[in-house]
């Protein structure tokens, strides 16, 4: 049986809408100033396995992408739902001069090789040096070297099946929608 098709690309407000939802993760960076930045994205992906790296699609208007490429270096947070209304207060769009650890009430701790804070909420932490990146339409794609990282003790297992399950499963649909073990969340932050 053949399904129909039909044309749907000017039906739609944006491409993303015809993918499967994207992980969401946070990503916290450091200004010259030593201003924190903390912001949520949802295209998200690991690139490599040797070595270990990450590839993330930033707006160039944004502090975070001016922070990594200027400092070369930031730390990608993968949240569970109990934090999604502080992801959502994260893209709310402040000033650089705002630090969005402290708007969000998200507490930093200290990373191993980079300069921005892991964020103690997020059950992974990936410390990353920024190795490249290039325009992509109106974002660009950039991709850094995953140098540390840790997790949360209750979430690690050396079982690769075990542990892909526990790392939570949070998906940006669209908005404050959020797509969380298969059921729909909507946020109100």
């Amino acid at each position: 049986m053949r399904n129909e098709k039909i044309e749907v690309l000017d039906k739609v407000e944006k491409i993303v809408y015809l993918t499967q939802p994207s992980p969401i993760v946070l990503i916290s960076t450091i200004d010259k100033l030593g201003v924190r930045n903390l912001a949520p994205f949802a295209m998200f992906t690991s690139c490599s396995t040797r070595p270990p790296m990450i590839a993330v699609g930033i707006s160039p208007k944004s502090d975070t992408f001016k922070n990594i490429t200027k400092t070369k270096e930031f730390v990608v947070g993968i949240p569970s739902e109990s934090i999604l209304p502080q992801v959502c207060q994260a893209g709310q769009g402040y000033p650089p001069e705002v630090d969005e650890f402290r708007e969000t009430g998200l507490t930093p701790y200290k990373s191993k090789q980079v300069t921005p804070a892991r964020i103690a909420e997020c059950v992974v932490n990936l410390e990353c040096k920024l190795k490249w990146h290039q325009e992509a339409g109106n974002h660009h794609i950039v991709v850094g070297i995953v140098v540390e990282a840790d997790i949360n003790s209750d979430v690690f297992s050396s079982d690769k099946i075990k542990l892909r399950i526990a790392i939570p499963q949070v998906y940006h649909v669209t908005g404050s929608s959020f797509l969380v073990g298969g059921e729909l969340v909507d946020v109100k932050s």
